[in-house]
């Protein structure tokens, strides 16, 4: 209700706002005033918009029907689904949440529950439902972007029929040449400053009104959005992969009534239909019935390298489902997901549900992020042991060094002694991930310094912080030293002053 309070304020002060304009007017000018009500001032200010006040108007009342209507529609919506929020379905079971879901009045809860469920009954597979409910969230948010649009489309229209107000009326005051009379001048800034005020309070109370509603709409698909992944996961915990059962019940469709699932056929319908008779000797059933699909045992790491570049792809990712004895299972689900920290996968996605082909394997794209470590994606067979669950491990090293820093620069010190701090350069990528492992060569070009060793030439390797260190020694002869520090074609200078005995 806060929302709607909010939306109630925002309307009444913008409304009002011209209001106080009329009063203002109204005790500058008592003699005009005397008369007239309130109301009747401003509505005689309005009047002087030379007509423009009526499309105005007339756009900001389709404007705050459309918004009125979506806010009756969402509140309507609320109250609808309040028995489905209330509803404790982690303590449910699968019939209890059809039977709750066929009593409910349409909403786009009762909704989003009835497409999971009939998903579920198709497929007898829970892990397959992220994708449904990512579908539904993106499919009310595209038809609320129809609603919004269409506001601003009359917000925008507004402000632009004020603004031809505002041109008309400067048209009116210099077309006739008569700028010294002072009755046109009045006429014609009147029809554009009261034109250009009302097409501005409407398109301002369009935009501020229909923000607070999206906000409001906003939070509502986020409830929505937790209360289908609670489905979700209850649906996957009563998955038949999981305790080799069928589910319980009949599953509602999308108006509302049930249809009850089939039952399984009986001993005298199955030898109708070419089952093996239970007569029938052991080897000449096993003769003639299809074997049974294996189960899977177990997730097998196919083709994963050890590491990546940070905000690269690693493509073709592969996993196996297999048996016990190592038989390949296909046409079962393996469901991905990485952490938030860790990548996206097949494209921009936390999580992913794919079907083995027909050598038991399933691949997919993995995009590293953008900082350097250990990235972990874990792998799962939904509904099987936990030993099945597989957990992919990655390093995403950085990239080329790509910026670099200098520490050390502009010192001093005596002829042949070592400067107070090492000369010293960082190293990072495009990302600011520090480079290891990458060489620095420091060369003396200038003024007869040495390095630690006596030499006028090092190379450096930089360690895990990408920085690479080396002291340096000034030339006996006072002046200016000059050490030249490459990275690769890039090329840095050091300066260091022999000073005076």
């Amino acid at each position: 209700m806060n929302t709607c309070f909010r939306i109630a304020f925002v309307t009444l002060f913008l409304i009002g706002g011209p209001a106080g304009v009329s009063y203002a007017q109204q005790a500058a000018d008592t003699t005009a005033a005397a008369g007239s009500e309130g109301g009747l001032v401003l509505w005689n200010i309005i009047g002087k918009a030379g007509g423009f006040q009526w499309p105005i108007l007339g756009i900001l009342a389709i404007g705050l029907f459309l918004i009125l209507a979506k806010v009756y529609e969402l509140f309507q919506d609320r109250w609808a689904g309040a028995a489905l929020e209330e509803a404790h379905i982690p303590e449910m079971g699968t019939q209890e949440i059809v039977d709750l879901v066929q009593d409910q009045q349409q909403s786009m809860l009762a909704e989003m529950h009835a497409t999971l469920l009939n998903v579920y009954r198709t497929t007898q597979d829970a892990g397959t439902l992220h994708e449904e409910v990512a579908n539904f969230v993106q499919s009310q948010r595209e038809r609320f972007d129809t609603f919004k649009r269409r506001v601003d489309f009359l917000a925008d229209t507004a402000g632009a029929v004020g603004l031809l107000g505002t041109v008309w009326g400067m048209f009116t005051l210099f077309y006739g040449g008569n700028i010294s009379d002072k009755q046109a001048i009045l006429g014609g800034m009147g029809v554009a400053l009261i034109s250009t005020l009302l097409g501005l309070i409407a398109s301002i109370t369009l935009n501020l009104i229909s923000t607070e509603v999206y906000s409001f709409f906003d939070s509502r698909i986020d409830q929505i959005e937790d209360e289908g992944d609670e489905l979700r996961f209850r649906l996957l915990e009563l998955s038949p992969h999981k305790n080799g059962a069928a589910a319980e019940g009949s599953v509602p469709d999308g108006s509302g009534d049930g249809q009850a699932s089939p039952a399984a056929p009986s001993p005298a319908e199955a030898s109708a239909a070419g089952a093996p008779d239970a007569g029938v000797p052991a080897s000449t059933a096993s003769a003639t019935a299809t074997a049974a699909p294996p189960t899977p045992q177990r997730l097998e790491l196919v083709g994963i390298p050890k590491e990546g570049v940070v905000g690269t792809e690693l493509s073709a990712v592969q996993l196996r489902a297999a048996a016990e004895d190592g038989t390949p299972v296909p046409d079962v689900p393996v469901q991905v997901r990485v952490g938030a920290d860790d990548g996206t996968l097949n494209g921009s996605h936390a999580e992913v549900t794919l079907r083995t082909e027909e050598d038991g394997t399933v691949q997919f794209d993995w995009a590293l992020p953008e900082a350097a470590g250990r990235c972990t994606a874990e792998a799962q067979l939904p509904g099987a042991e936990a030993s099945a669950a597989r957990t992919l491990s990655v390093q995403a090293r950085p990239a080329a060094p790509h910026h670099y820093r200098t520490q050390g620069n502009n010192q001093g010190a005596a002829g042949g002694q070592e400067l107070p701090n090492p000369l010293l350069v960082a190293l990072a990528d495009e990302y600011k991930n520090p480079v290891p492992d990458h060489t620095v060569r420091f060369e003396v070009v200038s003024g007869g310094g040495t390095f630690g060793d006596g030499a006028q030439t090092q190379e450096v390797t930089t360690d895990e912080e990408g920085q690479a260190a080396v002291p340096f020694a000034v030339g006996a002869e006072p002046g200016l030293n000059t050490v030249e520090a490459s990275i690769g074609s890039e090329t840095v200078q050091f300066q260091a002053m022999t000073l005076g005995q």
